[in-house]
């Protein structure tokens, strides 16, 4: 398995934005593989069409025209059939050369290329599978949209059936995988997220202070900061309602870092309700960003408590990163919750829904200085030691040598 191909939506090819996909890439090209991706960029902002050579890496960038990537139904529906057809004639030749596949969920998204090029008898074909399409939009679906589940559930389910080996997140992830679809158990092994192995980011008091002041962040306040994609998924209204709970209170600010269908309106909702306690950064590159993050005292991961799907969110690696302890508003069926609390040690978490419950936890971290200190040991020796990238590829490479 020396010719590696990535299929994926998600791969940022800007200077300081690389993903756990271009990590993954970059550690099998280290490696000796000689690896290929193929990057259908999902929004318009991801980028054109290209060619690029990245770190060891030849990335094939497709975009659909601009048309495709309006925000409605019928649009996004188009794009779900169409994308990866169009790929598929231009690209076919790199999906036949590879000895190894590896693809991201959901499948859905490249089905036109794993439904007529997938039959190559020598290539293994892997599957990372971080979030269940359709479950986990099935309770923010409403009305006709609802009857799309069982034909997703359905076209979903015959995809997985064409990979080799597929790779979950947690223990929780495997089971329901199992529980809900007609997936072979021996096919099936734990994935855990992983991450390029960096020194820690640190902050002088001086930077700090200048960190703050660059960004508008409130220089003597208790910041809970929370970084990435802001839709319905991440049900942020939880953390506005915290923030309006403590309206009154100069002593905490909560920062947003990101961008998402759901900001214009978050923005919208704070600004009405006056909460000056609430502040908006626009996208950073990652290298950049973490050092803001860093600048803060609490990190926040957040879901929509309408979710019945164990998901492990993959922003918890930047705070373990930078060694910032953990603040989880989330659903009752992910297993993050006990992993953060558990086995790494590193936070605490509140069910989404609850906001007296996470406001009582969000004053007890910043009360408690001794037991905030050891949360952001505890995160940052749990991403020293549990999330290396070498260890993804090397179960990559394991799982699809036993078939």
């Amino acid at each position: 398995m020396s010719k590696v191909l990535l299929l994926t939506t998600k791969y940022p090819c800007g200077a300081g934005e690389g993903w756990l996909t271009n990590e993954l890439a970059e550690c099998f090209s280290r490696e000796g593989k000689r690896v290929s991706v193929l990057a259908l960029s999902w929004e318009y902002a991801d980028g054109g069409n290209a060619v690029i050579d990245l770190n060891g890496v030849k990335v094939y960038r497709q975009r659909l025209w601009r048309f495709f990537y309006k925000k409605n139904f019928i649009c996004a529906m188009l794009k779900i059939f169409m994308f990866s057809l169009l790929v598929r004639l231009r690209y076919r030749r790199k999906i036949m050369e590879a000895d190894l596949i590896v693809a991201t969920t959901p499948c859905i998204v490249i089905w036109g290329l794993l439904d007529f090029f997938w039959t190559k008898p020598k290539a293994k074909k892997y599957l990372i599978l971080w979030d269940f399409f359709p479950y986990y939009m099935r309770d923010l679906w409403s009305g006709g949209r609802s009857k799309l589940f069982s034909f997703f559930v359905s076209w979903e389910n015959r995809l997985y059936k064409k990979f080799d080996a597929i790779g979950c997140m947690t223990k929780g992830s495997a089971e329901f995988l199992q529980a809900n679809y007609e997936v072979d158990a021996g096919r099936v092994s734990q994935l855990p997220l992983w991450t390029k192995q960096l020194p820690k980011v640190e902050i002088s008091a001086a930077q700090r202070k200048a960190i703050r002041e660059q960004y508008g962040i409130a220089e003597h306040a208790f910041v809970s900061v929370y970084g990435g994609a802001m839709s319905v998924v991440q049900g942020l209204d939880n953390i506005l309602n915290l923030a309006a709970s403590l309206k009154g209170r100069e002593d905490h600010q909560f920062v947003f870092i990101g961008r998402g269908s759901e900001l214009p309106r978050l923005k919208a909702r704070a600004q009405d309700e006056q909460l000056h306690n609430v502040l908006f950064v626009d996208y950073v590159p990652r290298d950049e960003y973490e050092k803001v993050v860093a600048v803060c005292d609490v990190g926040i991961v957040s879901l929509s408590g309408q979710h019945a799907v164990p998901s492990f969110p993959s922003k918890s690696i930047d705070y373990l990163k930078v060694g910032l302890p953990i603040l989880a508003s989330i659903d009752r069926y992910t297993e993050f919750g006990s992993i953060l609390v558990d086995d790494m040690k590193a936070g605490l978490w509140v069910e989404a829904g609850d906001p007296a419950s996470l406001g009582q936890a969000l004053e007890k971290m910043r009360q408690d200085s001794v037991f905030l200190a050891r949360c952001a040991s505890n995160g940052r020796h749990y991403y020293e030691q549990e999330m290396k990238v070498e260890s993804a590829t090397s179960n990559i490479l394991s799982a699809c040598e036993k078939v």
